[in-house]
């Protein structure tokens, strides 16, 4: 129970209680500038984006749109991306993100093959980007991949480098939140893949999560 703060002393000196108001007033700024910290440190966890995909590149200039649903675990979270891309090369592609749903999140990400997949050899790509959503961040992930007959598997080692300003103390501090990804591509046709992807997050603030979808090739 919250109790009022008795006034003064009788016989107390009016300096000492100006004194006492102002090592109060004191604490009190030093609590919020504390609590500003850990909410930006502390309990910000992000939602994962993943790699939602192969190791492999759009061909130059044909394109692909993708919906997908995503759910985080702890916190519960859940944003509905929208994926855009083009061919630039054969062997890159640039892939835009789109998310709405617990918040907005932009993204912009380039995709290079390293290894290419083929019969009996798994790919390798390397994606690098950027995304914003209350703040600034960089991404990079290393995806290895595998085609079978009727399916694809991947997996990838995901990293954020989530830039974030303490407005209470104008600190930046960066966190890296890790993932490993790992996930199915099922083609339904030859226009059209269904994905499914679980996001397991290794270091803090990572946290897990499931997605899947459907993208759209032209």
């Amino acid at each position: 129970m919250l109790r009022r703060k008795k006034r003064g002393a009788p016989g107390e000196s009016g300096c000492a209680g100006f004194y006492k108001r102002g090592e109060s007033d004191m604490k009190r700024r030093t609590a919020s500038i504390l609590l500003a910290g850990m909410l930006v440190a502390g309990t910000w966890t992000p939602l994962q984006a993943g790699v939602f995909g192969t190791a492999t590149t759009l061909r130059p200039g044909h394109f692909a749109l993708g919906l997908e649903p995503s759910f985080a675990f702890s916190p519960a979270e859940f944003l509905l991306y929208l994926h855009g891309g083009v061919g630039l090369t054969r062997a890159i592609d640039l892939d835009l993100k789109l998310g709405f749903g617990s918040y907005t999140y932009f993204g912009a990400d380039v995709e290079f093959v390293l290894l290419p997949d083929r019969a009996g050899t798994p790919g390798i790509s390397w994606v690098a980007g950027a995304h914003g959503t209350s703040h600034l961040g960089f991404d990079s992930s290393l995806i290895l991949s595998n085609r079978f007959k009727t399916f694809s598997l991947y997996g990838a080692l995901d990293a954020d480098f989530e830039v974030l300003q303490n407005d209470a103390d104008r600190t930046t501090e960066v966190l890296v939140p890790l993932y490993f990804d790992l996930g199915v591509a099922i083609p339904l046709s030859r226009q059209v893949e269904f994905l499914l992807e679980g996001n397991i997050g290794i270091t803090s603030p990572a946290n897990s999560g499931l997605s899947g979808g459907v993208m759209f090739y032209f």
